[in-house]
């Protein structure tokens, strides 16, 4: 059986999973994040270009439903 050096592995480092990763490290846990990009935040990423222009690499997403409540 192998040892690991971490209490919680999360695999993904989106938004739920940077939070996820916060809230367990926030209450002590050793936590290991596997991310296939080489950026966290998935489609919520962003940077500055070499011209100091914020770009926003996967561009805005969109909800739509044709329900009155969603939940």
């Amino acid at each position: 059986m192998s040892s690991f050096d971490f209490d919680t592995l999360i695999v993904g480092c989106g938004l739920s999973g940077a939070v996820i990763a916060r809230h367990l490290a926030e209450k002590g846990e050793k936590v290991e994040i596997w991310e296939r990009r080489d950026h966290i935040g998935g489609n919520m990423y962003d940077h500055v270009d070499d011209h100091g222009i914020l770009v926003q690499d996967y561009g805005p997403h969109t909800f739509h439903t044709k329900e009155k409540y969603l939940f």
